[in-house]
């Protein structure tokens, strides 16, 4: 492969690139014309800045159809880790007992750890097969009479798998027990429909599937959650209190927002909303099923977490995020070799999930995942294709 072959980017699981134009054009003009802080001050430019940020609101509140019917329960964070420490400090109390799954991104583990360590909840994990499935059964017999609150992740950011959320919603709905949907992996790929699943809370990042730069992401709050505040300042409003305002968003929202990253986000959001329902979703998937057909030709590659990859079958319920390992190869000697001689960029390792890895048996060293985003082509698999016959040789 020549050195000047162009990047073939496979990791958009960890974060989509590269992003459409409009977005860069879009935070290019607002850091140009409008940078300036919203619900501060009382001048045009300063109302058009909060005219943005209550369309975004407006735009999340669509996108995952949240009962509530109230934009200003669409909280802006960092990304999804900031999402799910908020919606995990701010439900939990001393004596809580919580169910999440061993599918967990460490941004649910660790404050579960966390906490546990610190002595105020305990909690239990759902087991899953080797195809990344989770059993709606298995949530029902870990729930005690002190479980507060289930966290699910929509779909493993190691395998892909997607999880049955509605029937986990309403199991949790008729227990009168909080769902927390972590959809870092799915939002803006397939529906996460807030109603439809039951969800009480969704934590979403904005540097996937749904476009936006790195920085920003969310939480979206259901009717009747009750969630305190983890971090108290300025809003802009009720100046004068001294305790930090209950009202939503400003009770979950302290200090300046993150406006450019919201301009961008909304500008990711467009996009999607300007193409086909679903067309997103089945250009990824077609090169993901040509990419799984193509790794069961080769003896030597294994695909994990997908339980019909040896007959070279992607399932209609995985997203297109392939983890494999080549039999003699470590996993960042695979990614080492595609990088420095076929320029192209995966991930290695245990993508911060390792309980994941330990149920799909990759624990020791972790696996090389491959992640399909809009922007990449029937070509970029074939390539990849002939890297892996390379390496595998």
């Amino acid at each position: 492969m020549p050195e000047s072959a162009p990047l073939i980017y496979l990791d958009n699981a960890a974060t989509s690139f590269p992003k459409p134009a409009t977005v860069a054009t879009a935070m290019a003009d607002f850091l140009t014309h409008r940078a300036v802080n919203p619900g501060r001050s009382g001048f045009d430019l300063s109302l058009d800045t909060g005219r943005m940020v209550d369309r975004a609101r407006q735009q999340l509140d669509r996108l995952f159809n949240n009962p509530a019917v109230d934009p200003d329960r669409s909280i802006f964070t960092a990304n999804a880790t900031g999402a799910l420490n908020l919606a995990i400090q701010g439900i939990c109390r001393p004596g809580d007992h919580v169910v999440a799954t061993v599918l967990e991104h460490n941004s649910v583990l660790r404050p579960l750890f966390m906490l546990r360590k610190m002595g105020v909840i305990t909690f239990d994990l759902v087991a899953c097969d080797a195809g990344g499935h989770l059993d709606p059964g298995d949530f029902a017999r870990l729930i005690k009479p002190a479980t507060r609150l289930v966290i699910m992740t929509h779909a493993s950011n190691v395998c892909g798998t997607v999880q049955h959320a509605a029937e986990v919603g309403a199991l949790c709905r008729g227990r009168g027990i909080l769902f927390l949907l972590d959809a870092a992996q799915t939002a803006g790929l397939i529906s996460v429909d807030m109603a439809a699943m039951q969800a009480d809370l969704v934590a979403f990042t904005g540097h996937k599937s749904l476009l936006g730069p790195a920085g920003i992401g969310g939480l979206v709050v259901g009717p009747d959650v009750d969630i305190r505040s983890t971090s108290w300042g300025g809003t802009g409003v009720n100046s004068s209190l001294e305790e930090h305002p209950g009202d939503f968003p400003w009770r979950l929202e302290a200090g300046t927002l993150n406006t450019v990253g919201i301009t961008g986000l909304a500008a990711g959001l467009d996009w999607i909303a300007d193409r086909r329902s679903g067309s997103i979703l089945d250009h990824e998937r077609g090169l993901a099923e040509k990419f799984v057909a193509g790794c069961s030709r080769m003896e030597k590659v294994s695909v994990h977490g997908c339980a019909t990859a040896d007959r070279g079958i992607l399932p209609p319920d995985h997203l297109p995020v392939i983890s494999v390992t080549v039999a003699g190869r470590s996993p960042e000697e695979i990614g080492l070799f595609l990088d420095t001689d076929w320029n192209i960029a995966v991930r290695t390792g245990l993508h911060c999930a390792p309980l994941a890895h330990q149920a799909l048996g990759t624990a020791a060293a972790g696996s090389v995942r491959f992640s399909f985003g809009p922007f990449n082509t029937d070509q970029d698999v074939e390539t990849v294709l002939e890297a892996l016959q390379h390496l595998a040789k």
